[in-house]
Formats: C-alpha cells, sequence, structure tokens
C-alpha cells in the first residue's frame, strides 16, 4: 500500500491561521461594558436648529 504524500506547511501560513484565529475568538466574545455617553452614535443627539421648510413659489 502507498503511503500517502505529506506536505510541508510554511511557519508563515501557521502564524497566518493563528492570527485569523485570535481574532475570531476575539469577535466572537462578548462585548465590553461602556459608558451610556460612549455607546450612543453620532446620530443619537438631537439637531441644533430644525431644518426650514422649502420656499414656496406663487
Amino acid at each position: 500500500m502507498n503511503e500517502p504524500e505529506r506536505r510541508k506547511i510554511s511557519l508563515a501560513g501557521l502564524g497566518l491561521i493563528g492570527a485569523g484565529a485570535v481574532l475570531g475568538l476575539a469577535l466572537a466574545g462578548p462585548g465590553t461594558n461602556q459608558d451610556e455617553a460612549a455607546a450612543q452614535g453620532p446620530g443619537a443627539s438631537a439637531p441644533a436648529e430644525p431644518p426650514k421648510p422649502p420656499p414656496v413659489d406663487s
């Protein structure tokens, strides 16, 4: 019976696989608690002035 061929794996390839695994675990983990003000997005606050209506043509 023939023995299966073994491929060499570079250390750079293993490093990339390891980095991808660490990144995947970091993204899959629970988020950290933040202040409520820091958690709000830029659109969470009210605008300074309401928009003006368009001029009416007569």
